[in-house]
């Protein structure tokens, strides 16, 4: 009996355990993306270089496993929603931090789980209880104790750039919850990035178009970033095909806190108090999420 509860309980929480997994896989991409650049490797080459890895080990899936490239004709539209989203969050997101903060930057972006929750609360689609508004309130004030944003130094472009990027993961989410019922991950990540290649790419060549590796060895970051950053993607797309956009946008709020653990381990970074005081606040707000569930 036991047995049986334990199956249906995780069979619940699939959805949830999803974007936990997504969320760690991302958390790992900006520390490693930071040790990259301290080797030399600017950011945009360091996003072109995961964004290249996708396709290709998308496409080398999809062909080994004889999957169908076709897009229903439904759900075409979505996945240029996605595409274009995905374009705005990496361009957008890591040149907001060239004008502020990267941690104010953050706390901006990861405002989207919130844009989810007053956008199904306008849409009239999900029973949201009063509860539900409290938790996510928790987990936002949770974040902040997490990034422990720098508010010096405020730069309207670069606050308009880490808010376009928040807007545009939302869209992505509203997007991906639809196109993930109809399209496996591995698909998706191929035709997103089919578009988003292209637009990475010319932004490179624009604003970083020399690079030298004096080692091969310096690369290791980026290939590791590339290989969390598949990882990331199609966990997410799993998290959206099995349970609601504003559950997986809430369990995604772990990310930040998850980056601050990598950071503390892969670039030496010592975690504050108030970080240790956010977490628990983020986890026991998801417990609480997941057993209601």
């Amino acid at each position: 009996m036991n047995k049986l509860e334990n199956q249906s309980y995780a069979e619940r929480n699939k959805g949830p355990i999803f974007a936990v997994l997504s969320s760690l896989c991302y958390g790992l991409n900006n520390p490693l993306a930071a040790l990259a650049a301290q080797n030399g490797i600017s950011t945009t080459f360091s996003v072109l270089s995961r964004a290249t890895f996708m396709f290709a080990i998308s496409l080398t899936l999809a062909v080994m496993g004889k999957l169908d490239f076709k897009i229903p004709k439904e759900v075409r539209v979505y996945v240029v929603i996605m595409a274009i989203a995905t374009a705005l969050i990496n361009l957008c997101y890591v040149g907001s931090i060239n004008f502020i903060s990267v941690s104010l930057a953050a706390i901006i972006f990861f405002t989207f789980p919130i844009q989810i929750l007053l956008v199904s609360i306008i849409r009239g689609r999900q029973n949201i209880r009063t509860s539900d508004i409290i938790i996510f309130a928790v987990v936002f004030i949770g974040l902040i104790f997490v990034i422990v944003p720098d508010f010096n130094n405020i730069d309207p472009l670069g606050v308009s750039l880490a808010g376009l990027s928040s807007i545009s993961a939302t869209f992505l989410y509203f997007a991906a919850g639809v196109a993930s019922r109809k399209l496996s991950p591995i698909i998706l990540g191929f035709w997103v990035h089919v578009f988003v290649l292209p637009v990475l790419a010319l932004s490179f060549l624009i604003l970083s178009p020399n690079i030298v590796l004096n080692e091969l060895s310096s690369y290791l970051p980026v290939l590791i970033m590339s290989l969390c950053y598949i990882g990331a993607y199609y966990f997410q797309m799993l998290s959206l095909r099995f349970t609601s956009v504003l559950i997986s946008g809430l369990f995604f709020n772990t990310e930040p806190l998850l980056t601050a653990v990598a950071a503390a381990l892969i670039l030496d970074e010592r975690l504050l108090f108030s970080q240790y005081v956010g977490g628990i606040l983020i986890f026991v707000s998801l417990i609480i999420v997941s057993i209601r569930k």
